[in-house]
């Protein structure tokens, strides 16, 4: 509140407990020849004549009413005593008169204060949380306004603490998955390197790793719009039905939409690993980024090679005899300190 509004609260509760000098009385006037003000003093004296808390005759105790009040403040500061300067010119009870004033003025008309713009709600900036997933690593957090979002390995998500009044944004790079929490008046926006998608409530994951071609959104319910992130400039915008995936190349900025099969797109969050004529070296990254283990095929032939496999809940050891045996290649391990850390494919 500046200091001409505070004047004026300061006059009308005053004005209403009959206080005000001769000055005063004018002072106010001064502020009641503005619209805004008239229409919030009118309304601050319908609801002052409504609760009746404070009254010409004064029936309630001011003096036992200071007592309490002073007993209560010695507690903690021992030399603390009113200045009593009379029965009802004293600045105590003064004190408590004006501060009663203002507990109806301000408690019964917020809202109108708030309706005219006379208060602002201002929200202090919230500090910003990041995580970050290894390879290997998955993780589960809930947000402030209990969305859970699911991280894949090699997945950086930077939020909020607390989210502002009229929007909830995050910023993602790798892979994860939304069970955004349903609020129509705030919505949910996921920004990405090239794309932001926004959601009121809905389950959808997001694929959008620095180092891939491709952006990928798969809309599980509810529904999202995607649109390319230009700082806050709408351009074309794509709207998702639930089973709709929005594929997006970041090289040429062009989507495509299609269905999409549930267990490929957000199986690795339940440990399912499902390939249908994938190319091998993509799987191979997906590997490397559930088990933190780098795969390589030596074999330059092979690399254009397709896989068609489903894992479930399968070891890292039981996949690489599946693929070998897919695959006709032999692999061989390379350790350090008693770790596996590379798995190589290699023809015989």
């Amino acid at each position: 509140m500046n200091i001409s509004n505070h004047r004026f609260y300061e006059l009308a509760a005053k004005y209403l407990s009959n206080e005000t000098s001769k000055e005063e009385t004018g002072s106010l006037y001064s502020y009641l020849e503005k619209e805004e003000y008239y229409n919030i003093f009118n309304r601050l004296k319908e609801e002052w004549e409504k609760s009746g808390t404070i009254k010409k005759d004064y029936r309630f105790d001011i003096h036992r009413g200071l007592d309490k009040l002073s007993s209560k403040i010695k507690k903690r500061e021992p030399l603390f005593s009113f200045e009593k300067k009379g029965k009802r010119g004293g600045s105590a009870f003064l004190l408590l008169k004006y501060a009663a004033a203002a507990i109806i003025i301000f408690s019964a008309s917020a809202a109108v204060l708030y309706y005219y713009g006379i208060f602002t709600k201002t929200e202090e900036p919230s500090a910003w949380v990041e995580k970050n997933t290894i390879m290997g690593e998955k993780a589960t957090i809930t947000l402030i306004d209990n969305t859970q979002v699911t991280l894949n390995a090699g997945t950086n998500i930077k939020y909020p603490k607390n989210f502002t009044s009229d929007k909830r944004e995050i910023y993602l790079e790798g892979e994860a998955y939304f069970e955004v929490q349903h609020d129509s008046s705030r919505p949910f926006i996921i920004h990405t390197n090239d794309l932001s998608t926004t959601v009121l409530g809905t389950k959808f994951n997001i694929s959008a790793f620095s180092n891939e071609k491709q952006i990928t959104v798969s809309l599980v319910e509810g529904s999202v719009k995607v649109e390319k992130d230009n700082n806050g400039i709408e351009g074309n915008a794509y709207l998702l039905k639930p089973r709709q995936q929005l594929s997006f190349n970041k090289e040429k900025e062009t989507g495509e939409i299609e269905l999409f099969d549930l267990q490929e797109a957000i199986g690795w969050k339940d440990n399912i690993l499902k390939f249908t004529n994938e190319p091998i070296l993509r799987v191979f990254e997906k590997l490397q980024r559930k088990f933190g283990i780098k795969f390589e095929i030596a074999s330059k032939s092979y690399e254009k090679k397709t896989i068609t496999a489903n894992f479930n809940n399968a070891t890292l050891w039981t996949i690489t005899e599946v693929l070998k045996k897919i695959t006709g290649l032999q692999y061989k391990s390379i350790k350090e300190n008693n770790e596996t850390k590379k798995i190589i494919f290699y023809k015989q």
